[in-house]
């Protein structure tokens, strides 16, 4: 892939360690920004890269033409602003924000400023997602009345070398939580059966972790649509778990990380028919794919698949939920967005 731009990575932990890696293996000149210099020494001596303390020393160096936004979710927003007001494209991993809070404005700006946007959503760029998305669209289970849709995985067992209690995760005050890290599913939940309406939902801390946020949700929502979707987010599930299961009319889907498959049933046929994983594919590859779908746009001036725009529509369900889950009824996506 030949690669005509640059980039500055906000974030030297693990997930802005992953995208540098992965930027530089895609042929992209890649600088990092962090506040800590412990992080940049770590990174310096891990990347072949340029570091910085500050978008001042940035802006008076050279002129990245993309932002990576990898720092907690509560600053994501005020990364991104100042990254869009010095006119570069943004990634911004996900959740696009903890709050409503400045998201509208950075979607005008972006758009003012004519910019290209990504909000983190690597499962779309998943081999067994795509294909449920495939059969979806060809009306392969007829028309869609139900999903279940969970994932579950231990909180202390995501970063092993790391205090989680001392992760973004574990604390409110940096946008934590089990409903906002798991927004991944509300975003291909979406991409699958549309906009959501309405959310209720039930979470809180529900186990012996020793963090501020809620570590467990269950979530019923409704699309525009009439699907029922119900999911289920956790931080205690062992071993790691990521499914979903969808009911058709004329069939069903269903799709588990670990079976590393896609099975679906068509009443038309009474049989289930599958769908393997590619052989050699490794979780890394949808970073990648993620990457050069980001950079293609950021070349082209095309828009993404997960623009700002987007992002804030999987952030009012989610905040939806943790309304409801606050309140104890429905709460309407509009009230949040």
């Amino acid at each position: 892939m030949s690669v005509s731009v640059s980039g500055l990575v906000v974030g030297g932990g693990s997930i802005g360690r992953r995208h540098i890696r992965n930027l530089q293996q895609i042929g992209v000149e890649v600088a990092v920004l962090d506040r800590d210099p412990r992080v940049l020494d770590d990174v310096s001596s891990t990347f072949d890269v340029q570091t910085y303390s500050s978008y001042a020393r940035v802006h008076s160096e050279q002129s990245p033409d993309f932002c990576l936004v990898a720092t907690p979710n509560s600053s994501h927003v005020s990364v991104a602003m100042e990254a869009a007001e010095a006119g570069c494209h943004l990634f911004i991993e996900k959740p696009v924000s903890h709050k409503m809070n400045g998201v509208s404005e950075l979607e005008a700006l972006i758009s003012e400023r004519n910019l290209v946007s990504l909000v983190g959503c690597n499962f779309r760029f998943h081999p067994e997602l795509k294909k449920v998305k495939e059969l979806l669209e060809a009306d392969a289970i007829g028309n869609v009345v139900a999903a279940r849709i969970e994932g579950g995985s231990y909180l202390p067992q995501w970063v092993p070398k790391r205090d989680y209690r001392e992760s973004y995760s574990a604390r409110e005050d940096l946008g934590g939580g089990v409903i906002l890290d798991y927004i991944h599913e509300i975003n291909y939940a979406r991409w699958f059966f549309g906009e959501f309406d309405t959310v209720s939902a039930i979470a809180g801390q529900r186990t012996h972790l020793d963090i501020e946020t809620d570590d467990v949700a269950s979530i019923q929502a409704i699309t525009n649509s009439d699907i029922t979707c119900q999911f289920h987010f956790d931080y205690v599930q062992r071993p790691y778990s990521r499914s979903c299961h969808i009911i058709g009319e004329q069939g069903t889907i269903r799709w588990s990380w670990s079976d590393e498959s896609v099975q679906w049933y068509q009443v038309s046929d009474e049989e289930w028919r599958s769908y393997s994983r590619p052989d050699g594919w490794k979780v890394n590859d949808m970073y990648v794919k993620e990457l050069k779908h980001f950079v293609t746009c950021v070349e082209s001036g095309v828009e993404t698949v997960c623009p700002v725009s987007s992002g804030r529509r999987d952030l009012a369900v989610a905040l939806a939920a943790r309304h409801s889950a606050q309140t104890g009824r429905h709460v309407s996506t509009d009230e949040i967005s």
